[in-house]
């Protein structure tokens, strides 16, 4: 029986789309990253079981030694940042902490050149990866295609050619280069034998944590502040571009959802080598409006903020051979670094964490 045109063309056609999809499949495999800082990150946090004060932020507040600086300040502290976290991850990573503990303080270390573009939708991804990990096939696949839709025909990006790339993660600045893949295919492999899938390690079930009934949402009145803020309409105006929309909304989701908490926010702009700004000259003048701008932000949502360049002693305190490049300290330094930030807290911005 000879099937009809539409038949055939059917066929092809879910042919291909099951070719398609069987080729993303491989390339996530061999591109993307199996192993990464947020599984570590949320391993050891899952064995931590007295928490009241955490870091988040990008791979410059590496830096901050938990234990060390909870010998200095009294506290219990924890340290959630990870390599280009994005200010979204960041909020996922104090209602996280605050979902299991009773969160006092949390300190966000910035670098002001990660404010000034948009939020990076690849880190999220991979965030997201490791929270689905517990979940059944069925489960991830839905969160996953939910996920991309959202993303896809949000208002940001509906115009862009993010709203095409977001279904094809392996695109993402998250990957291997071309000479990795042999190694990371081995990698997944042995782990795929080992029965060590991504996320095996965390003591508790990601999934159970209801990120978006948690408090913090913005009112009318918020976003309408926003708007404001971000149009250059309050006290301190900035050029359009020199912060962008998206980290805006995204800061003043942190601050609302620590405010709604009980959670003190504390700002922190990380050290750098003295020689930063002879690599970014273009930035220096930039960075003086930016980090205005976001002092004046945070604080009328009641949040401290410092930056650590307007500290005529920080090059003595932290001096270059401290750091191995413009901006990340060396671990054999980490204590005098998380000593300097713990003595900004308790005397710079005039507070005290126990």
């Amino acid at each position: 029986m000879q099937l009809s045109k539409m038949v055939r063309r059917t066929i092809k056609a879910l042919l291909f789309a099951a070719l398609f999809i069987l080729l993303m499949l491989f390339f996530n495999i061999s591109f993307e990253l199996d192993e990464n800082a947020t599984e570590t990150m949320l391993t050891s946090y899952s064995e931590k079981s007295d928490i009241d004060t955490v870091f988040v932020g990008n791979s410059a507040g590496e830096m901050m030694d938990a234990d060390e600086f909870s010998d200095l300040t009294g506290t219990h502290a924890f340290n959630m940042c990870t390599p280009s976290q994005s200010l979204s991850v960041s909020l996922k990573n104090i209602k996280l902490a605050a979902s299991h503990h009773k969160i006092d303080n949390a300190v966000m270390l910035i670098t002001l050149d990660s404010v000034n573009s948009e939020e990076y939708d690849g880190i999220d991804h991979l965030y997201d990866r490791v929270v689905n990990s517990s979940s059944p096939l069925h489960v991830r696949i839905v969160n996953t295609v939910k996920r991309d839709f959202e993303n896809s025909f949000s208002f940001d990006n509906i115009d862009t050619e993010r709203s095409i790339t977001v279904w094809i993660p392996w695109t993402n600045e998250t990957i291997h280069g071309f000479s990795n893949i042999t190694g990371n295919i081995k990698k997944r492999f042995s782990r795929f034998m080992r029965g060590d899938r991504l996320g095996s390690h965390i003591a508790f079930d990601l999934n159970s944590v209801k990120y978006e009934t948690a408090g913090g949402y913005m009112t009318d009145e918020d976003i309408s502040m926003l708007r404001e803020d971000a149009e250059s309409a309050k006290d301190l105006p900035i050029p359009a571009g020199m912060v962008s929309s998206d980290k805006l909304t995204a800061l003043a989701r942190i601050c609302r959802f620590c405010e709604d908490n009980g959670i003190e926010l504390k700002i922190i702009v990380t050290p750098h080598r003295s020689d930063y700004y002879e690599r970014y000259e273009s930035f220096r003048e930039d960075s003086r409006t930016i980090s205005s701008f976001l002092d004046d932000f945070v604080s009328k949502r009641g949040v401290m903020y410092y930056n650590t360049e307007d500290d005529g002693q920080l090059h003595e305190t932290l001096p270059d051979d401290y750091f191995y490049d413009w901006e990340h300290i060396t671990d054999e330094h980490k204590n005098e670094a998380t000593a300097y930030i713990a003595d900004i807290i308790n005397t710079k911005m005039l507070t005290s964490l126990n």
